[in-house]
């Protein structure tokens, strides 16, 4: 049955119908104390009494949090006074104690209290119907399946507890369609909540959510322990206003995104707030399932597909088909000034105008796939924002990792990501300030219109750009627009880049005042190490960027701190040390790029104006590195001296430096070359 269509007929609440979803007798055991209630019985608080149970395993609350977001009866998993027991016998259910009645295979708690439920139910379902009460549903050994309808389906409450029992092992799953459903509701998943929903405990719980989601609320949803799997067709876990996780073991797959907070309507909602837990998520078949390309067919003009991440523009008249590696040398040389090839006239940066080339407006470059037919499964998404402070993740995606509509928050725990398309996207900011982030692929590894890294480890793999300041409207293009509101600041931790696009690349301004960064830019030429459509600034810290020289970008004169651009006279095989010393032999950097390189810039606090230094490459360090980076101390001077220069400018040139368009123009180079108040501040020159 189409499911829009089955979404708007009427649900019943009783007497269900489920069916074919049984689970053998030898998972679970139904407790001989427990009087079964047949399926033509009802049951309720008028026929039985109410009992009270002591839990031999009381567990006290071990788990602390200092967020408002975790009440102590969400981190507590107590359930040592039992208003009912709920036995489950297939298709019928036996009861002892208050609030509970049975209708048929439909098990209906209306009233408040704690409510412990074992056994195994084929076909029905466990309704909560309690107006404004707190209800805590206590699974042990418990397996719930409905072949229709949601198999828990929390109707009315103030809030549900499901806890799992200590050592117990519990299975809730719905059929792949649904007969009959609430129009008011739409219930949609396997465990289904109108109101506030919290899983708590030490056992475990396996949900298959066959129709479309997993676990869902309408409200919120928190989860501070237990081990939870789900398998689902949409969401693996969506709520509505937030969903928040203290702790727990989270194993999810979902046909489409892991966890999601989906409120739009409530600014203050629709956030992700994560403090603990290991996290396994794999969203829409992971990475491989991903159609996200990256192409460059007109390297030294942007991004992919020419000017732009469309499609390839055709090229100004006269102008004939080339060789990537012959263009830059045949045109634009290493050496003398050289006429601009016939019929190609001097770029006006200025007056720029994409569509004269053929270039797709900026809302169509960035992607290769149509977003309004092709799904896009992420890992963690939140509607506004998404903050970690710790846990551990895996997160295999088909597209975007991690994704929020406004920040991405980042102070502590451990990433390991595979992404189709961004491994870290967020419409504002992301911000880490902390903890481990590894991104082993993605089409671009960050991206948001403003990108802080204060600490921690950042170290990503991309087809495409490494770090993108991007609004998703500005003009991308290697002559794209310049935005001030676009950011990249990078001031602490470790930062480590490997991109076939750009490296760091902002369509606005870039400032780098502390950390270490590791940049390794693409080997055709395509696309820089670093690039920017403002200003490359840096004040402090250390920064490695190699790449090719034919879109090299340089740090600007307004810097604070000095910097070298060396271009060399061949192209290096990556692994090829580079070393840079002073007058004395001291070691500076010694880094070896992880890819072919013909350029490379060095930012340092040891590059100290007035001072001269030497290049030398092809040598050996008996030193330990990390990302290509060595410990000094540990050169062997064994290397071919291949040049040197003597700091009298924030940033100085070894070799003819060979930059291709881009940004908001060209940067001053030696004599010789183009005047800045022409080409802008931050490219080198090209002649």
């Amino acid at each position: 049955m189409n499911r829009i269509f089955a979404a708007a007929m009427t649900f019943a609440v009783v007497a269900v119908g489920c069916s074919d979803n049984s689970i053998s007798d030898s998972q679970t055991t139904t407790s001989e104390k427990i009087t079964n209630v047949s399926s033509a019985d009802t049951a309720t608080s008028e026929t039985t009494e109410a009992v009270t149970v002591k839990n031999p395993q009381n567990i006290p609350v071990t788990k602390m949090s200092e967020s408002e977001l975790f009440s102590d009866r969400d981190l507590n998993p107590d359930y040592s006074e039992i208003t009912a027991e709920v036995s489950l016998n297939g298709n019928s259910a036996g009861i002892t104690g208050n609030g509970v009645s049975v209708n048929g295979s439909a098990v209906t708690i209306s009233g408040e209290g704690i409510y412990h439920i074992t056994g195994i139910l084929d076909d029905g379902q466990i309704i909560v119907d309690a107006d404004k009460n707190k209800v805590q549903l206590v699974l042990d050994n418990a397996s719930i399946s409905c072949s229709n309808a949601p198999a828990i389906y929390v109707k009315s409450a103030k809030k549900v507890f499901i806890t799992l029992a200590d050592g117990s092992k519990n299975y809730v799953s719905d059929g792949a369609d649904y007969s009959v459903t609430d129009s008011t509701d739409n219930p949609d998943s396997a465990i289904f909540s109108h109101d506030s929903l919290t899983i708590n405990g030490s056992g475990e719980l396996d949900v298959a959510g066959n129709y479309n989601d997993g676990i869902r609320s309408k409200d919120d949803i928190v989860i501070t322990g237990g081990k939870i799997t789900v398998n689902a067709v949409g969401d693996a876990i969506k709520g509505k206003d937030y969903v928040a996780v203290a702790d727990g073991v989270l194993d999810l797959t979902a046909g489409q995104n892991g966890i999601n907070a989906s409120n739009k309507t409530d600014a203050e909602m629709g956030f992700v707030y994560i403090e603990g837990g290991d996290f396994n998520i794999t969203s829409g078949g992971g990475s491989s399932a991903s159609t996200k390309t990256h192409n460059d067919d007109f390297g030294g003009f942007g991004h992919g597909g020419g000017f732009g991440r469309g499609e390839k523009p055709t090229l100004p008249e006269d102008m004939e088909e080339y060789d990537s590696e012959d263009f830059r040398h045949e045109h634009f040389g290493r050496g003398e000034r050289q006429e601009m090839p016939d019929g190609m006239e001097k770029p006006d940066f200025e007056n720029f105008n994409p569509e004269d080339f053929g270039i797709p407006e900026p809302s169509q470059q960035e992607s290769t796939d149509n977003t309004d037919t092709v799904p896009t499964p992420k890992g963690i998404k939140a509607v506004a924002d998404i903050n970690i402070i710790g846990g551990t993740f895996n997160i295999n995606s088909a597209d975007d990792a991690i994704h929020a509509g406004t920040e991405v928050n980042i102070s502590g725990g451990t990433f390991a990501i595979d992404a189709g398309d961004d491994g870290i996207n967020a419409t504002s900011a992301i911000n880490i300030n902390g903890g481990t982030v590894v991104i082993s692929n993605s089409y671009e590894g960050l991206e948001a219109s403003v990108i802080n890294v204060t600490g921690g480890t950042v170290e990503l793999t991309s087809s495409d750009d490494g770090f993108n300041a991007s609004d998703g409207v500005t003009n991308q293009s290697g002559m794209g627009t310049f935005s001030d509101e676009l950011e990249i600041n990078i001031s602490g931790g470790m930062v480590y880049v490997s991109a076939s696009g750009d490296g760091l690349d902002s369509n606005g301004n870039m400032t780098i005042s502390g950390g270490t960064v590791i940049v390794n830019g693409c080997e055709n030429g395509g696309n820089g190490a670093l690039d920017s459509n403002g200003e490359i600034n840096v004040n402090g810290g250390t920064l490695v960027a190699a790449g090719m020289s034919a879109m090299a970008e340089n740090p600007a004169d307004t810097s604070k701190q000095n910097s070298v651009s060396a271009t060399f006279d061949t192209t290096m095989n990556g692994g090829t040390l580079v070393t840079l010393s002073d007058s004395n032999g001291n070691e500076i950097i010694s880094f070896a790029p992880q890819k072919s390189f013909d350029n490379i810039v060095i930012s340092s606090p040891d590059i100290q104006t007035g001072m001269t230094y030497t290049f030398y490459t092809g040598g050996t360090s008996s030193a330990d590195q990390k990302y290509g980076l060595y410990e000094n101390g540990g050169y062997n001077s064994d290397g071919t001296e291949s040049g040197n220069f003597t700091a009298d400018s924030v940033t100085s040139y070894v070799g003819k430096q060979t930059g291709g368009f881009g940004g908001r123009g060209m940067k001053q180079s030696p004599d010789g070359m183009p005047d800045r108040k022409d080409f802008g501040q931050n490219k080198q020159a090209i002649f």
